[in-house]
């Protein structure tokens, strides 16, 4: 069938017209067979017959019925004109060819019967079934437009991306041959279309081969803003419909102060749709051959993926004879395993561990402290959770020295009511059993359990008021823990304890209304009450070491971070919260508050805010009126003096032409439970730093700075920015400074930079180093 336009009523001049050119031109493409019996077509060893072959006055015959292997053609155009002596169709006007989701598009078409030949000409418009679009001034194609010439062709893939040409070619339906090409993904300026693209590739040869999808470039140059920076004389790359291939990729080459002379090159295998692997290699001056790999799967009920990476090389560390650099197998190893086994239960396992504490940094793996691996089942049915496992961990930091325990096993149950359901609120029931493990330190075992209760009521005045109540049982059984007398160990003890506590917190908010903005003011008050429970010391504090008390936790039962040691006593919490909200979005809160508790209790900390019956003053301040400001302060005051115990600062002002970011930390000395201090004598004080400019469209600097204000402190790094990003390519200047002092790690300057180039890959130049002093 071939298309003509709708019309309403009787068919006009013009419309039946259009119908008698499109079907004389149907005749001509699809009638070969019927042409043939009055003029035979040529053969490849003759010249064409003479006109006298076809005598003019014979009239067209039928159309002949399309092959069976070959779809229909579909044909408009505003005029046709048919040469039966030289066997020639001549479509002009606004012509569209199209056959088997080919579609060809131009002011005039002309169709050869003896050649079969197809040529077009003016505004050429070549659209293929991929979705590939081919421009030209003039075309030539076989009737099947397996093979075809495109003179002054520009084409445009699939993604979007351009490659022009002096001269195209399609061969056998296959291969796309672009002579004098360049190809780029980075969109034309606006402006002037002339300028060259942000980057593109210059080559006397490109092609492009459909059936295995890459693009062939020889003699090739990469130019960035017109300007030739890489010369290759050959390389390919995937085209548009690859999302993922095996091969090399982008190698990095350098130089560190640790590694010294360095390169990583990198092979990724696509094994299967559901599964690959890849290869790092990287041979240095200093460590010889480092090899890692990484290896992912997918499967229907889950994903695995692991990697690592091993070398025999020196290890520099600390020991009892000073530091000593043996020579010694180092790696590492991670991995995420994730598995369902039916709808509401799954398994899994996550695994870190390395040979030594530099590995990771020394390399550019990973900047992790502290690694977790763990192996566990889990089960989800409505509001109820379960999960056991066992748990490992090791701990990166240099300073630490205490034996990691290893959690064989660690089980959790909770379990949650619908609301409303009991006396008006809802029922929890939380349980847990914990085996802690060492092989020189306390081992311990404890068994916890948890049921509460918690009802929410609100009034005719608009006071909301929350009851919480629970009951809590933990069993411990300790050994190996080391007598306070002689040192030696004690012998092996069990302790149960049973702890009720319950709060009633009432608040009041009161809202008003005042042109675009709303004004909140909401009084806050809590009564806690619990046996005056004083902690053992016989019982090992695991979890709740570090006492980190604020506005976060000050009406929360308890204010320590784990369960092993218990918040007793009866207190009253009192605070305000108060809050202007702009239609807009904007905002601005203040909240401070303040505990007092009705007995003495020395179970917690000098310094931790909460050792006298009237616990320091806790407030947080968050301003975001607009976009360009961003402010959140913390503080902690001592109740009696005012004396400062936190200070938390962080906040960011400024449009992104010139944003300015900084932080500020304070916190006082913190004397733990047992009477030892913290890792360092000094209050901790710490203040960074930043500017960010967006100074032109695509441009972007920024400067950092991070400074230990402790005793003793100064610098701790410090790094300059500068970055280009558009659409198709990102540059950066990045120039870092490092002034810690590690063990086996070399700290000091460096300066490199990275281009990022869309569809094409990465590349990261050598890096300067210098050891800083």
């Amino acid at each position: 069938m071939i298309p003509r336009p709708l019309t309403q009523g009787r068919p006009t001049a013009a419309t039946r017209r259009h119908a008698a050119i499109t079907a004389a031109l149907m005749v001509g493409l699809m009638s070969s067979t019927a042409l043939a019996q009055q003029q035979p077509a040529p053969s490849s060893a003759t010249p064409p017959a003479g006109p006298q072959a076809a005598p003019a006055a014979t009239p067209p015959a039928p159309p002949a019925a399309p092959k069976k292997d070959q779809p229909p053609v579909l044909l408009e155009a505003d005029q046709v004109d048919t040469d039966n002596e030289l066997g020639i169709t001549t479509a002009t006007g606004n012509v569209q060819l199209s056959q088997g989701g080919h579609v060809v598009l131009a002011d005039t078409i002309s169709y050869s019967e003896r050649s079969n030949v197809i040529t077009a000409s003016g505004h050429v418009v070549m659209i293929q079934p991929d979705g590939e679009v081919m421009f030209g001034d003039y075309a030539e194609l076989t009737e099947d437009q397996k093979q075809a010439f495109v003179d002054q062709s520009r084409m445009l893939l699939q993604d979007n991306s351009r490659l022009a040409g002096y001269q195209a070619e399609r061969i056998d339906g296959r291969y796309t041959r672009v002579t004098r090409g360049t190809y780029s993904p980075c969109k034309l300026c606006e402006d002037d279309p002339t300028r060259p693209p942000t980057w593109q590739i210059r080559a006397k040869q490109v092609t492009h081969d459909n059936a295995s999808h890459d693009i062939y470039f020889r003699d090739a140059t990469i130019e960035v803003a017109g300007v030739p920076i890489t010369y290759m004389p050959a390389f390919s790359m995937p085209d548009p419909t690859v999302d993922r291939r095996s091969g090399f990729l982008t190698p990095t080459i350098g130089y560190n102060s640790n590694l010294g002379t360095f390169a990583r090159v990198k092979y990724y295998y696509d094994i299967s749709p559901d599964k690959d692997l890849l290869f790092d290699l990287t041979p240095s001056a200093n460590d010889g051959l480092l090899i890692g790999t990484k290896y992912r799967e997918r499967f229907t009920n889950g994903y695995l993926e692991l990697q690592g990476a091993a070398t025999y090389a020196e290890n520099t560390q600390n020991s009892s004879n000073g530091i000593i650099s043996p020579k010694e197998l180092r790696g590492w190893v991670q991995g995420v395993g994730r598995f369902d086994i039916d709808d509401s239960w799954r398994w899994g396992f996550d695994l870190n561990r390395v040979t030594d504490d530099n590995f990771l940094l020394r390399y550019s793996y990973s900047s992790e402290q502290l690694l977790t691996s763990r192996l566990y089942t889990e089960h989800f049915a409505g509001r109820d959770y379960f999960n056991a496992g066992i748990y490992g961990f090791q701990d990166l930091r240099p300073s630490n020295t205490l034996e990691e325990p290893v959690a064989l096993p660690l089980v959790t149950y909770s379990a949650l009511g619908e609301p409303g359901e009991t006396l008006g609120g809802r029922w929890s029931y939380d349980a847990q059993y914990l085996d802690l493990w060492r092989e020189q330190g306390v081992r311990s075992r404890r068994a916890s359990q948890v049921a509460g209760w918690q009802g929410d009521y609100t009034n005719s005045l608009g006071m909301v008021t929350t009851v919480n109540a629970l009951l809590r049982t933990d069993a411990y059984a300790i050994g190996n823990l080391k007598d306070a007398a002689n040192g030696g160990p004690r012998d092996d003890f069990t302790r149960v304890r049973i702890f009720p506590q319950g709060q009633i917190m009432t608040r009041l908010p009161f809202v008003r209304e005042d042109g675009t903005v709303s004004e909140m003011i909401e009084p806050i008050v809590a009564f806690t009450a619990a046996p005056n429970y004083h902690n053992s010391r016989d019982l090992p504090n695991e979890d709740s070491e570090d006492i980190e008390f604020d506005s976060t936790n000050l009406f929360r039962l308890s204010r320590y971070p784990g369960v092993d040691l218990l918040d007793g006593g009866q207190r009253v919490t009192y605070g305000v919260r108060a809050g202007v909200y702009g239609n807009g979005g904007g905002s601005s809160t203040l909240f401070f508050g303040q505990s007092y508790r009705l007995q003495h209790n020395t179970d917690f900390a000098v310094n931790s805010g909460l050792y006298s019956r009237q616990s320091d003053y806790v407030g947080r301040l968050e301003m975001t009126p607009s976009p360009w400001m961003d402010l959140s302060y913390g503080f902690r005051l001592d109740p009696t003096t005012g004396a400062q115990r936190m200070h938390d600062f962080t906040g960011s002002f400024g449009p992104s032409i010139f944003r300015v970011s900084g932080s500020y930390l304070y916190i006082n000395k913190l004397e733990l439970q047992n009477g030892t201090t913290a890792d360092t004598t000094a209050n901790l004080q710490e203040v960074s730093g930043g500017v960010t400019s967006s100074f032109l469209k695509y441009y972007t600097v920024g400067i950092s700075t991070r400074y230990n204000l402790a005793e003793g402190g100064g610098p701790v790094s410090t790094s300059l920015t500068t970055t280009y990003q558009d659409d198709c390519y990102t540059f950066s200047l990045i120039m870092e400074r490092d002034y810690a002092q590690r063990v086996g790690l070399a700290s000091g300057n460096r300066i490199y930079f990275r281009m990022i180039f869309n569809k094409l890959g990465m590349f990261v130049s050598p890096a300067f180093t210098g050891t800083s002093h």
